[in-house]
């Protein structure tokens, strides 16, 4: 039961970092490396926008980590998926990875929805790693 519930998660951390690479590219961005040059820009750095930066950063670079480990079947890829839960809420970057692309498609969702949306996500992610540990 594990290792298909690993390759689920893994493939849905690998298909959000794979759309997070083509939307900045497709807008010809470098992922990662304009947010920095952007950043860095900035006339009033530090503060607030240092920290999102930094935290979203750290996600990205997470989510990375997290869909090698998933798919590697490794024993640290709850741990790692339950360290990431507050990132995906604060940053609302949902585990369902394909939830952006729906709301996009559908005319024009609510604000308690995508919330309501980023919740049962990350709660399902959770149940699910928990009820399924060894």
């Amino acid at each position: 039961m594990t290792r298909p519930l690993y390759l689920f998660w893994g493939g849905l951390d690998l298909l959000y970092l794979i759309r997070l690479f083509w939307l900045n590219l497709a807008i010809g961005r470098v992922p990662l490396y304009d947010d920095i040059q952007a950043f860095g820009q900035l006339h009033e750095q530090g503060g607030y926008g240092a920290v999102g930066l930094g935290l979203s950063l750290l996600l990205t670079v997470s989510i990375a980590v997290s869909a090698c480990l998933f798919l590697r079947g490794s024993r640290y890829a709850r741990p790692l998926a339950y360290a990431q839960v507050p990132l995906r809420l604060l940053l609302a970057v949902p585990s369902l990875s394909f939830i952006p692309w729906l709301l996009h498609a559908g005319e024009g969702a609510s604000l308690p929805l995508n919330l309501g949306l980023l919740l049962l996500s990350e709660l399902l992610k959770v149940v699910t790693l928990y009820r399924s540990r060894t």
